[in-house]
This record gives structure tokens, sequence and C-alpha cells, in this order.
């Protein structure tokens, strides 16, 4: 009978210890959850998971304006949402967001502006790519001019 009892009451242990490791696990994904769902709610980021990229969303798009080098180097040295690996748009993904109302409409500090892309012109060096949001235009603007810059990362 004393074995008996003795696997009884290591089983019953056995499965408390399962329950309170379960509690843990359950706080920690809980947890992670709260942390991501909170960042998104931070409006420092917008997410576009369809293209897996992560955008700027700051008072900065707004107040940012210089002249592409310098706007370069800004996304570059960008750490913002615990990441640090920003940089400037390509033509592509600026005119994807400019075209995109829904996504548009999740910005808190998005205006209707020209920003840079990252792209200098094929036809003339001395000018970059630049898109205007309002519809997705793209034309080439001198690089000593300003413009805005909004920062993107990609985000797999």
């Amino acid at each position: 009978m004393l074995q008996k009892k003795t696997l009884w009451e290591n089983w019953t242990k056995y499965n408390k210890d399962g329950v309170n490791k379960m509690k843990k696990i359950t706080m920690l994904i809980l947890f992670s959850i709260s942390y991501a769902f909170a960042s998104e709610l931070s409006k420092e980021t917008v997410k576009d998971s369809a293209h897996h990229l992560q955008w700027q969303d700051t008072q900065a798009i707004q107040d940012y304006s210089d002249i592409w080098k310098k706007s370069k180097a800004h996304c570059e040295g960008l750490a913002l949402a615990g990441h640090d690996d920003w940089r400037l748009p390509t033509k592509k993904e600026l005119v994807i967001l400019a075209k995109s109302q829904e996504l548009k409409k999740r910005f808190s500090y998005m205006k209707k502006e020209v920003f840079w892309t990252s792209e200098i012109d094929a036809n003339d060096d001395i000018n970059a790519l630049t898109v205007f949001s309002g519809n997705g235009f793209v034309s080439s603007n001198d690089r000593c001019d300003e413009s805005y810059a909004m920062c993107v990362r990609d985000n797999y």
C-alpha cells in the first residue's frame, strides 16, 4: 500500500508542476502578445504585412525635410521601435504605399508630400527619384534639393 500512495503522491506532484509550468507558459505567451500589440498601438510604426515592411510613423515624417544624402543618413541612423536597420524606401515601395488608401489610413503622421526614395535616377545621376504620397507620382529631383524622408525596414 505504501508504494501505491507514493505513486499517487508523485503523480499529483507531477501534475501540479505541470499545471504551474503551463501557467508560466501561458503568462509568457500573453505577455508576448500584449507587448506586440502595445508596440503596434504605440503608433511609432505601421506594419505592411502584405509586403513584409515596417514603416516609420512619427512626427518626424512631417518635420524632417533635407537633401537626399542627409535623408539617407537619417534613415540609416534611425533607432525606432527596437530596430536600427531602417533605410530610405525604394521607388516601388513608396508607390505601393502612396496608392494604397487602406494602408495610408493606418498612418497618424503621413501627409501629402514629396518623399525621397533610395534610388538615384538612372538617366541623370545628379538626381534621385521621389514619390508624391498623394497619388504615387514619381519624379526626379536634384539630390541637393530638399524633400521629405520616411524610413522603412524589412519586416519578415
